[in-house]
């Protein structure tokens, strides 16, 4: 048995020498792989695009509230810093026993003043204990003194109980004195 010849050939229709037929199904396959590479190539880019944009400008939009509140508290921690400059020197001043003697010396007779223990308090800061022991004419100096404190180039605290024993002309007064002073910080 022969096979039957079985060929599809296209007619040729030829308008200034150029073949419609070919043109236009070259044409037509152009057409459909553009469309292809549109929906297959391009298309998923531009979703990318699209979904990374509309992510930027969230992004954005986060970073500049973000931005103007750190700059409205930095701007309120430089105020805060300003207005309490005295206060952040003295925590970062170390405690001198012969410049509080000549502080106190207007108020009282100070005799001597021990280191008794250092800890660290509140984790921020460190805690020197003193006991003083002094001599006064009267109450009304030691109340001086301590009125005078909140003007001493240190963070001190006298702590209560207070000594005061009567001897002769003076009062021997012994007291526990606190000095603060900020914590050093670790490197990191």
């Amino acid at each position: 048995m022969k096979k039957p010849n079985i060929s599809f050939r296209l007619p040729k229709v030829k308008i200034y020498g150029i073949d419609v037929i070919k043109n236009f199904l070259f044409f037509t396959l152009f057409i459909l792989l553009t469309l292809l590479f549109i929906a297959f190539v391009i298309s998923p880019a531009i979703h990318a695009f699209k979904s990374s944009k509309k992510e930027y400008y969230q992004t954005k939009y986060t970073l500049d509230i973000t931005t103007k509140e750190y700059k409205e508290k930095l701007t309120e921690l430089k105020k805060l810093q300003n207005s309490n400059r005295k206060i952040l020197n003295a925590l970062k001043r170390d405690f001198n026993a012969d410049n509080f003697k000549m502080f106190a010396s207007k108020y009282m007779s100070i005799s001597s003043i021990k280191e008794v223990n250092s800890t660290v308090y509140q984790d921020d800061f460190i805690k020197t204990t003193y006991i003083m022991k002094s001599k006064i004419k009267s109450p009304k100096n030691f109340y001086d003194l301590i009125d005078s404190l909140k003007n001493y180039k240190s963070v001190l605290r006298i702590y209560f109980p207070i000594d005061f024993i009567k001897n002769k002309e003076n009062i021997d007064l012994t007291l526990k004195l606190e000095h603060y002073k900020l914590k050093p910080k670790k490197a990191e």
